[in-house]
């Protein structure tokens, strides 16, 4: 019995000495995280998803988890609540979104390990399918207490433990994945031409047939363009439907005419329809010139700031920010809720998104064993942060560009981080206010 006893508490240190050791390298960013994208939520008809759009508000395919129970373990503060799974749900995915937390996490489902991230500033999806059953799922969020992310971290001042916005919710095995959209005027000036992408994924292990059907609607109700598309896709593939239309270059969004236009998306499998989306688009042009001078569809733009922390900021507060003719915020770093951005793009308020890096604990030093920012073992990390903040804030027609990191020397995974901005985003300036002039910042 003694040897039974002194058996389980090594057991417990055993377990907590390696995930220790899995969470000491910079290398081990995610497990188990989708790709990131765009807020993307689903709908059981035309009428709800044109409703709530990309709110996730309570449906048939959409339940948000709450009423958390905190709780405090020796390597991580916990939380815990239930979802639950319909019947009408086992033949779909089950995705489960996390918004932000306040620290670097790892998710259990029903007491199974199903997803892990280093990145706790950025939204964060995870499929749940396999570990769901029908009926009540308990839910664990593990904000880890030590973890390599903390020197990339050194925004952070809030030391209580907390989680965001979380949701289930259900996606048909044939999916859209994503929404991407661009916008340039023409050479007329009176005309701009928009281009649209649905991606479209299958979780199928055989190839499976869908419809795609489209309609982009301006705001006086015109249909603009609308249309469908057959795709085949194979095991487990993607496939993008694009399309094209022309709008008028005065009805492009901008601060002084916050314009958007709607994107209805609905899903056809076998004569069925399996999902609904409307998205809530703003299209404009960003460029800027060698004196880092903005223009906003092709007209000079000064941007007046005002500060504000995302995580308080009220509707009343950016109102009142643009009656007092500012028309940018500039956002505390960390977490942005998404509905920070919802606002920003409704009342026609500019954002330059901020990469959830800063490292100016760790000194200056490029040497070995200084900042982070010249260590070639954190390029993952950093690549991570800046390619997940891109994605899920491309298509905000407010942020019209991105600050790379703050008060974090310079080196290599910089350079590596500002060409990967660039690959993605060849027009929205890419911004290091601590480059001391070297190339890795516009």
């Amino acid at each position: 019995m003694k040897r039974v006893l002194f058996i389980i508490p090594l057991l417990i240190f055993c377990v907590n000495t390696v995930r220790a050791q899995e969470y000491s390298s910079p290398e081990n960013i995610s497990f188990g995280r989708e790709i990131a994208r765009s807020r993307v939520v689903s709908y059981p008809t035309a009428e709800e998803a044109q409703i709530f759009g990309s709110r996730a508000a309570t449906s048939k395919y959409v339940r948000p988890v709450a009423k958390w129970t905190r709780s405090e373990e020796d390597d991580a503060i916990v939380f815990t609540s239930k979802y639950i799974v319909p019947f009408s749900w086992l033949s779909r995915m089950v995705i489960l979104y996390v918004d932000a937390a306040s620290g670097a996490y790892e998710v259990y489902v029903n007491d199974k390990k199903v997803g892990y991230t280093a990145n706790a500033f950025s939204p964060a999806e995870f499929d749940v399918t396999k570990s769901s059953k029908e009926d009540a799922n308990t839910i664990s969020i593990r904000i880890l207490k030590e973890h390599f992310s903390r020197k990339m971290e050194n925004f952070s001042d809030n030391a209580e433990a907390y989680v965001g916005e979380v949701y289930v919710m259900s996606q048909p095995m044939i999916r859209v994945r994503d929404v991407v959209h661009k916008a340039n005027i023409d050479v007329t000036g009176e005309q701009a031409n928009v281009e649209l992408g649905v991606v479209v994924k299958t979780e199928s292990l055989n190839p499976k047939k869908a419809r795609i059907h489209y309609e982009l609607v301006a705001p006086d109700t015109t249909v603009v363009t609308y249309g469908h598309r057959d795709l085949i896709l194979g095991m487990r593939s993607e496939d993008t439907v694009k399309f094209m239309a022309k709008i008028p270059s005065n009805k492009m969004w901008s601060a002084e005419k916050p314009v958007r236009y709607r994107l209805n998306v609905r899903t056809q499998i076998e004569g069925r329809y399996v999902e609904y989306q409307s998205h809530l688009i703003g299209f404009r042009a960003v460029e800027t010139d060698e004196e880092g001078n903005f223009s906003i569809n092709g007209v000079k733009t000064e941007l007046s700031y005002c500060d504000v922390d995302p995580q308080s900021v009220t509707e009343k507060e950016i109102v009142a920010a643009r009656a007092a003719k500012h028309n940018a915020l500039r956002l505390k770093m960390g977490a942005v809720p998404h509905d920070v951005y919802r606002m920003c793009d409704s009342l026609g308020m500019y954002v330059i998104a901020q990469v959830p890096i800063n490292t100016k604990d760790s000194g200056l030093s490029r040497r070995k064993g200084g900042n982070p920012s010249n260590d070639p073992q954190w390029k993952s990390a950093y690549l991570d942060r800046v390619e997940t903040t891109y994605r899920t804030t491309c298509g905000q027609a407010c942020v019209l560009g991105y600050i790379m990191a703050a008060e974090s020397s310079n080196g290599v995974n910089l350079y590596e981080s500002y060409l990967r901005l660039k690959s993605l985003e060849p027009t929205r300036p890419i911004i290091y206010g601590d480059a001391a002039n070297e190339w890795n910042s516009d």
